[in-house]
């Protein structure tokens, strides 16, 4: 069944609205942001998990090496760490990270890689790893992913975002539902709705 943007998935069927959605959002704002796209998503969803892809306040951009990705400062053993994260990215974000923890939704969980430079082609690995690994092995039909929407392709970040999820979507052939970033996040973003469903080629 063809779902065309947030109204349409906000007026589905009750037995319909239990899809499960696996989004991507490069920072933490538009998860945020009560007037964001994605949040509209959420709110029209019974579960979403949302993966964040980098932090707030970015380095300059470098290569990143995988040493690099998985150094955090509190941990000695980078290897220890590396070892863990292989085995899952789903890494919760500290509650201490999210300062409107209440005007979350309930079904609404976030992930992060916490990248900490500009997201970019080097990471496009990790997204997929990480993404496989909130899909599961054989999800169900009723499954979407949700990325930045594509007139971000202008924006490096949003477009390595962008090919990673449909990297994922091909595989597992699930559908493919846009959300526009919140001004500031894309450049030229904005929260007007602007979302779609497109198909994973």
């Amino acid at each position: 069944m063809a779902v065309e943007g947030v109204d349409a998935v906000r007026t589905l069927p009750e037995s319909d609205r239990s899809r499960r959605l696996v989004a991507v959002a490069v920072t933490a704002a538009d998860v945020l942001d009560p007037g964001s796209d994605l949040r509209q998503v959420v709110a029209a969803a019974e579960e979403i998990d949302v993966l964040v892809a980098r932090v707030d306040s970015p380095e300059p951009a470098r290569t990143p090496s995988p040493a690099d990705a998985l150094d955090y400062p509190d941990e000695p053993d980078g290897y220890a760490v590396a070892d863990e994260l292989l085995a899952g990215f789903t890494v919760p974000l500290p509650a201490d990270e999210v300062p409107a923890v209440p005007l979350l939704p309930a079904g609404l969980h976030l992930h992060r890689l916490d990248l900490r430079w500009p997201v970019q082609e080097a990471d496009e690995p990790d997204l997929v790893a990480a993404l496989s690994e909130l899909i599961g092995f054989d999800p169900e039909d009723q499954v979407f992913c949700v990325a930045p929407g594509p007139e971000g392709a202008r924006d490096a970040e949003q477009a390595a975002v962008d090919r990673a999820v449909r990297r994922v979507a091909r595989v597992y052939g699930l559908p493919v539902l846009h959300y526009r970033r919140v001004a500031g996040g894309a450049g030229e973003g904005g929260t007007e709705a602007d979302v779609a469903v497109a198909p994973a080629v």
